[in-house]
């Protein structure tokens, strides 16, 4: 890992989400659309959404699972409106260190983990994926590109990775790095996807842009 910036704590830096979600409460607008990825997905038995936030991604994956469990590292985003479904089992975990046995998921949804990831700690989450993920499980990990209007906002500490005044770190993959990222876990990329729209915010149209990524354990 490189240098840590001073204002940085390596350590502790993910539970500023906990102290957002307590500012802000719900905070992610739109969804997830899980058509086009279903075929690669058995959604039958044990299921682990990593990041489970305020539960944009949740409200889709719930009827469709066997055995979903919610993981965030902020206890806080469970007293969103969506994430107390009582329905929902939720579990506060650090994405570096999973509560989970070995070969427990068949399906895994990291939607923005890495998003959050400082260099050294991507590696440690996809190693823990891959720990947690049954032979023949797949992965959808999904992060922003430099092409998003999130891009470039705040004090970069990394290349392509920024920390806020609100203490919450952005980082912004190429595509490259992240399949090198995958493949050097030992993870078998099988899909991969650049998504680019356009969305509108009081009057003004920006770009979005992220990277869908499905990956195997073999």
């Amino acid at each position: 890992m490189a240098d840590s910036p001073a204002k940085l704590d390596v350590k502790r830096y993910p539970l500023a989400w906990n102290r957002s979600y307590v500012r802000k409460g719900t905070q992610w607008r739109g969804g997830f659309d899980l058509a086009g990825y279903a075929e690669f997905l058995d959604l039958s038995g044990n299921v682990l959404e990593l990041g489970s936030g305020d539960g944009n991604t949740v409200d889709v994956l719930l009827p469709l699972c066997g055995n979903l469990i919610c993981a965030d590292i902020a206890v806080s985003s469970f007293d969103t409106l969506a994430m107390k479904n009582p329905r929902i089992n939720r579990v506060v975990a650090d994405a570096r260190v999973l509560p989970f046995k070995t070969d427990t998921f068949g399906a895994i949804f990291s939607r923005h983990v890495l998003t959050h990831a400082i260099p050294g700690d991507d590696v440690l989450m996809l190693n823990e994926i891959k720990r947690v993920l049954a032979p023949g499980g797949m992965v959808l990990i999904e992060v922003f590109t430099p092409g998003d209007m999130r891009f470039g906002k705040g004090s970069e500490i990394y290349p392509r990775t920024f920390l806020r005044e609100d203490d919450l770190v952005w980082r912004f993959y190429l595509g490259k790095e992240l399949d090198d990222l995958v493949k050097k876990t030992g993870l078998e990329v099988r899909h991969f996807q650049l998504l680019e729209r356009k969305v509108r915010h009081e009057g003004q149209i920006y770009q979005r842009e992220s990277v869908v990524m499905m990956a195997s354990k073999t």
